[in-house]
């Protein structure tokens, strides 16, 4: 890279008398992307610091920010500022002896290269504050600093050179959403997860607000739910005269074996009788009978009598959830599990913990809450961590979400909660990688007690102080991998296990499964540890690589003397070749598979691991990772390393053909459907059993708030939980198009005419789809996925509002630049670009 700093100072510049005592001033900060492709492989951007204070700035300060993913410029000779990077996501920007005194008022100016690009306004740096230090040399109290990001407006900035993902501009989502243009009939009845078997019968029922609830007393859980959702939801009043009747029934018949969530539900002559063996079957049926009733305008709803009969095709309808990168606040979890159990999602997976913070209280262990749940200016990590992604320099600020922690009681209380709604709570603890909030809690420990107890202090160390090993991990940190060749590392997971197990045990529940993560562990750790290499030797290893498995055969025994089943992310159970590790074959480790990317030659490992008896749980990247963009745009939040998910890729998920699954490479391009099967190892059809479920993963990289979570699933998920309920939709055995497109039609309709306005009473956030715009023959057309929202565009390069002009039919236009967005249920786009060049 050539020198590229360019400073520029807008007002004269005004240097202090050197025996004048300068005070810390305050200063706003700019950030501006530059252009992609700059150089090959580098983009371009600019940090603009304005003085903001009353005394000049000098060279006594530092300013801190976070950046998602993007490593930092390299070291400019003569530069008046470098970039050093502290820690993965974590920056700083330090003036060097070439840099001016900074009067108030004046701008300093500097721009610079990095390798990579980006592409959405979320990879702009975040979380900026200033540190200024005293004549002394000593820090004064951190400030947070404004940190504005402009608007990513010229195609530069917002597009790579070479062949990319198409940028969803006014003509490719015109393309996108000309496809659904077909009006489409929905009934009471279509609901997600939509049902296995309805037969209308002759009649009608009318259901009103004034209901008769009645149940068997194995199902008042399930009755005080549906009487809560009744009188919340619907206004409903309930007592023993309504007139609507409903019952909740046992199923009885001896001659048959029902399975664990079967149920009927039975509608004649204004009586709705719901009918199971099981309580979570009664469940299910209350949850089919609430979202029937969601689809109705108003009450009193008519429906025809019918008989429903349903089950899900998987035991396992999971969303993990990552907490540790950002954290979700314990009542949003609940409501969290709210949604979910009106869908019949069954699973909650927590991730807990990761290299950015510690979630989760465990007694005896203090300094993993009093530490590592706590991110914000420090030098040593003895009190908080480093920051990451945004949130700035205060580890005591409880708003925000680089801050917080469930206590035990938090903790007991979210499993009750979901075990009252039939979810399963599945907690991750993610060793040996992606552990580093751990290691630097258990240093803080050591740090603590190594000059009055040795022992404690080294009771649950992590770390090998003398290891010199080199690694960076996928998220860019050289520290996060726990060293498995101590003793007290095995000490501190079964402490962490059995803490967990008295959690459940006091619940009321047992814990069943325990996640351990096991992925990404970078290559290079170990190498530089001598007590690794002295295990090696005394266990026979010759691959640094066995170590993990050792690790493994330590911990997979401490969970099966509980009864609980361990599980893990795909590389548990697989070799860096991508083949089964025929070593924990018969361990029933869970192996929850990921890679579904057909250009990274990974997309086999599901099958893979399912043939060679491994149980799997399907999170293909490419069809159910919630936390990857929508679309190619730089409004839209989110990441895209593994593609773009919107609501129509978890739509396209086929659990027994996942190949057929992915519809577009990472570039954009279509795969074939039929022919994406050949040459790749195929699912065996004793192996199908193997295949347990399929699961959500919303990573928290980029979540600044609850209403983000809500945005990233709805409507991305409703795919998922329509899959995970019908494994195999009846159009994936056609062979042509017809059967998907229409399906694909009526999916979208029951988003936008049933799900949408469900979820806008509820208070949710979601996503509105965003319009088409395209000039033929003069006139400007519009489109989108949702009939009953309303286009307003610009001709002026202004921002669209509802106050700008509204489409309703193709309209003359000669404009060089046209801006629309679409706006549905108080929600808005993102703003979608036409340049008519």
């Amino acid at each position: 890279m050539k020198n590229l700093f360019l400073i520029i100072l807008l007002c004269p510049i005004l240097v202090s008398c050197s025996n004048k005592k300068t005070v810390s001033p305050p200063v706003s900060l700019t950030w501006e992307m530059g252009k992609n492709g700059i150089e090959p492989g580098c983009f371009e951007s600019t940090f603009y610091i304005k003085n903001t204070g009353k005394e000049v700035l000098t060279d006594n300060w530092s300013i801190y920010y976070t950046q998602i993913s993007v490593p930092p410029p390299p070291a400019q000779e003569n530069a008046p500022v470098i970039i050093k990077q502290i820690s993965a996501s974590y920056n700083q920007i330090i003036p060097t002896e070439y840099f001016q005194p900074l009067a108030p008022g004046e701008t300093f100016t500097f721009t610079y290269r990095q390798k990579g690009s980006i592409v959405r306004e979320t990879g702009a740096p975040q979380g900026a504050y200033i540190v200024i230090t005293d004549k002394n040399g000593k820090e004064q109290k951190p400030q947070n600093v404004p940190l504005e990001t402009l608007p990513f407006d010229r195609e530069y900035q917002y597009k790579r050179p070479g062949k990319d993902y198409p940028y969803a501009d006014g003509t490719y989502m015109y393309n996108q959403n000309a496809s659904f243009n077909k009006e489409v009939e929905l009934e009471l009845t279509d609901i997600f997860p939509s049902v296995k078997l309805l037969e209308k019968r002759t009649g009608t029922s009318c259901f009103t607000s004034d209901v008769n609830l009645k149940w068997e007393p194995a199902f008042e859980n399930e009755a005080a739910l549906l009487k809560e959702n009744l009188s919340s939801d619907f206004e409903c009043t309930v007592s023993d005269t309504g007139k609507t009747i409903i019952e909740l029934n046992r199923l009885t018949n001896e001659k048959e074996e029902y399975p664990e969530e079967y149920y009927e539900l039975a509608v004649q002559d204004n009586r709705f009788v719901l009918s199971a063996h099981s309580t979570h079957g009664i469940f299910n049926a209350c949850q089919t009978l609430l979202n029937m009733l969601g689809n109705a305008p108003q009450l009193p709803a008519t429906f025809t009598n019918m008989q429903i009969i349903d089950q899900p095709d998987t035991d396992y309808r999971g969303l993990m959830l990552d907490v540790a990168r950002n954290f979700t606040k314990k009542e949003n979890v609940l409501k969290l599990i709210d949604y979910l159990a009106s869908y019949k999602i069954n699973v909650l997976h927590l991730h807990l913990t990761d290299d950015e913070a510690w979630r989760i209280e465990i007694p005896g262990l203090e300094e993993l809450t009093e530490v590592a749940s706590r991110r914000g200016h420090t030098t040593n990590e003895l009190d908080c961590l480093y920051p990451a992604y945004a949130w700035g320099c205060d580890a005591s600020d409880t708003a925000s979400l680089a801050n917080g922690y469930y206590s035990r009681n938090d903790f007991i209380e979210i499993l009750k909660y979901a075990q009252k709604r039939h979810i399963k709570v599945i907690p991750e603890v993610d060793v040996p990688g992606h552990s580093r909030a751990a290691i630097k809690a258990m240093n803080a420990r050591y740090k603590k007690y190594i000059d009055t107890d040795k022992a404690k202090a080294e009771e649950f160390l992590l770390t090998d102080f003398a290891d010199t090993s080199k690694y960076v991990s996928a998220q860019h940190y050289t520290d996060n991998v726990v060293n498995v060749a101590m003793p007290s590392t095995y000490r501190f997971v079964d402490k962490v296990i059995d803490e967990f197990d008295k959690m459940y045990r006091d619940a009321g529940l047992d814990l069943t499964v325990f996640h351990i993560g096991g992925d990404e562990v970078a290559r290079g750790a170990w190498t530089g540890s001598g007590i690794c290499h002295s295990l090696m030797q005394e266990k026979g290893m010759t691959e640094i690589r066995e170590l993990k498995d050792y690790f493994l055969e330590q911990v997979i025994p401490m969970l099966s003397k509980r009864n609980i089943q361990p599980a893990g992310w795909e590389e548990v159970a697989m070799k860096p070749d991508n083949t089964a590790n025929e070593h924990f074959k018969n361990s029933n480790i869970l192996s929850y598979c990921w890679n579904t990317v057909p250009e990274w030659k990974g997309d086999e490992v599901p099958y893979t691991l399912a043939n060679a008896g491994y149980p799997v749980i399907l999170c293909n990247v490419t069809n159910l990772y919630m936390d990857m963009a929508y679309c190619n745009h730089q409004q839209e939040n989110g990441l895209n390393w593994g593609g773009y998910v919107d609501e129509y890729n978890s739509f396209d998920m086929l659990p027994y053909d996942i190949y057929s699954s992915v519809k577009k490479t990472l570039k954009g391009e279509p795969v074939d459907t039929h022919t994406a099967s050949k040459l790749k190892t195929p699912l065996k059809n004793e192996a199908h059993i193997q295949v347990k479920g399929i699961q959500g993963q919303l990573w928290a990289e980029t979540i600044r708030s609850f209403g983000q979570v809500e945005y990233y699933l709805f409507p991305k998920m409703f795919g998922l939980i329509e899959r995970a309920w019908n494994i195999q939709p009846a159009w994936s055995s056609q062979k042509d198009n017809r059967a998907y497109e229409a399906a694909k039609q009526k999916y979208n309709a029951q988003i936008a005419f049933h799900e949408l306005p469900r979820l806008a009473k509820k208070g949710a956030n979601f996503r509105v789809a965003a319009p088409g715009i395209i000039l033929q023959d003069g006139l400007l057309y519009t489109n989108t996925t949702i009939p009953n929202a309303i286009v307003r565009y610009t001709t002026d390069g202004s921002e669209p509002t509802e106050n700008s002009t509204r489409w309703t039919t193709p309209v003359a236009c000669d404009a060089k630049q046209i801006k629309a967005k679409a706006f549905y249920l108080g929600k808005s786009s993102i703003t979608i670009l036409l340049n008519n060049d």
